[in-house]
């Protein structure tokens, strides 16, 4: 709120901000207890664990709880809560998220690009708001996921970094698998101590339940996440045609499966056999995976500090992209891309690179029903508007990688011309 403004209309303001808040927690409340996703799982899976059941239905599909078990121990505390106090809590929490890693993923943004106004960060957020959205009104865990991934980026940048900030990255990965990517390039930067972080959070996750429920109850907890959500993925059997589904692996199923994405509206344009299709999927994987490898590999200026952010940020453009059933609300990860992709096109001319943000930008926007309407968004989906303005953004981002150098003062300075005096 501008300064200029007397104090009446700051306290309308600060009135006015809060109460929206209110609104939309109570939205999401409601909306949660209605529906009963995607919170009320999660409650519900903490509520099991601590009764001695188990949180996991594997007879069920994807329906269900599909987290490893620290998870639910970590919202053990609100289990003994009633519902709708339990998801008051969680929806506050939720914003508390929100709040923190767009504080750390500004920082780190600002420490690698310190030109970068405020103004563009606005701006490159708009297209993301959609999946904050979803992720507040269906208490989803994903704005956790971002808190521990913007923690852990904005530490691994600094001279300092340190065990804590692989182990936020360690979390993140425990409760969305995905993020283990951003181990890559952290290894290939010699970021050791992280890294040990990284590697003790993955164990520390995966041996709480071991400690909290015993040797045995631990062991099945783990197969039985195994069999929920681990063999459906390496079978394939989760990924389907309908467009809640923004994952390149997905979006080649409308593209290439018989089969109806919505309201009976099929968008293939081949009828591939489920094996044939299987091979095509797996294949799309390891492409996207090698592009990635490469460009951390072998872009230059390795050493710099915008350069590992641009990796980074390209880290999580791979959590949406190397598997699938990626929903539309863990699209929120693209947070840190998008501001580095717009804080790079802002400071240099890049008029090729602005115009394909613009249209990443516009795909993410036409995909949202309260913008443009269910119907319309169904559409855009069906021909995988996110998945086409993912790849706009991680391909803008990797030739902004490829095209860093060195800041002059980390150039070393050239020595004497031979027969001169120093």
């Amino acid at each position: 709120m501008p300064r200029t403004l007397g104090r009446p209309a700051r306290l309308a303001w600060e009135a006015s901000w809060r109460l929206a808040l209110i609104a939309l927690g109570a939205v999401a409340v409601h909306k949660q207890l209605r529906d009963g996703n995607d919170f009320p799982i999660y409650w519900q899976a903490a509520r099991d664990l601590l009764a001695g059941r188990s949180p996991y239905d594997v007879s069920s599909g994807l329906h269900g709880y599909v987290y490893l078990p620290w998870f639910a121990l970590l919202l053990s505390p609100l289990a003994p809560l009633p519902l709708p106090v339990a998801a008051w809590t969680w929806t506050i929490a939720n914003l508390v998220f929100l709040a923190l890693a767009c504080g750390a993923l500004r920082d780190a943004v600002r420490d690698a690009l310190p030109a970068t106004p405020t103004s563009i960060l606005w701006l490159a957020a708009l297209p993301i708001v959609g999946a904050i959205h979803d992720n507040l009104m269906l208490g989803q865990a994903n704005l956790l996921l971002l808190w521990l991934v913007a923690v852990g980026v904005r530490g691994i940048l600094r001279a300092g970094a340190g065990v804590r900030h692989g182990l936020a990255l360690a979390l993140a990965a425990a409760l969305k698998m995905p993020a283990a990517v951003l181990a890559a390039p952290m290894a290939l930067r010699a970021r050791t101590r992280p890294l040990l972080g990284f590697v003790a959070g993955a164990l520390l996750a995966l041996t709480l339940p071991f400690v909290v429920t015993g040797g045995e109850r631990g062991a099945r907890l783990l197969q039985e996440w195994r069999e929920k959500v681990v063999a459906p993925a390496a079978a394939g059997t989760l990924q389907g045609s309908k467009v809640i589904d923004q994952s390149p692996q997905a979006a080649l199923r409308r593209l290439l499966v018989d089969e109806p994405a919505f309201d009976g509206h099929a968008a293939n344009v081949a009828s591939l056999e489920p094996r044939a299709f299987s091979r095509v999927s797996r294949a799309a994987s390891v492409t996207l995976l090698v592009a990635y490898v490469l460009v951390w590999l072998f872009a230059p200026a390795r050493a710099t500090p915008r350069a590992l952010l641009v990796d980074l940020a390209l880290g999580c453009c791979a959590m949406v992209q190397l598997t699938g059933f990626s929903l539309k609300a863990q699209f929120v990860v693209l947070l840190l891309p998008a501001w580095v992709a717009a804080s790079l096109a802002f400071e240099r001319p890049a008029p090729a690179a602005r115009a394909a943000l613009l249209a990443a930008g516009a795909l993410f926007l036409l995909s949202q029903p309260g913008l443009v309407g269910r119907a319309a968004s169904n559409w855009m989906l069906a021909y995988s508007s996110m998945t086409l303005g993912t790849l706009l953004l991680a391909a803008t981002l990797a030739m902004f990688r490829w095209q860093l150098t060195p800041l002059p003062s980390a150039v070393p300075a050239a020595g004497p011309a031979p027969g001169t005096a120093p």
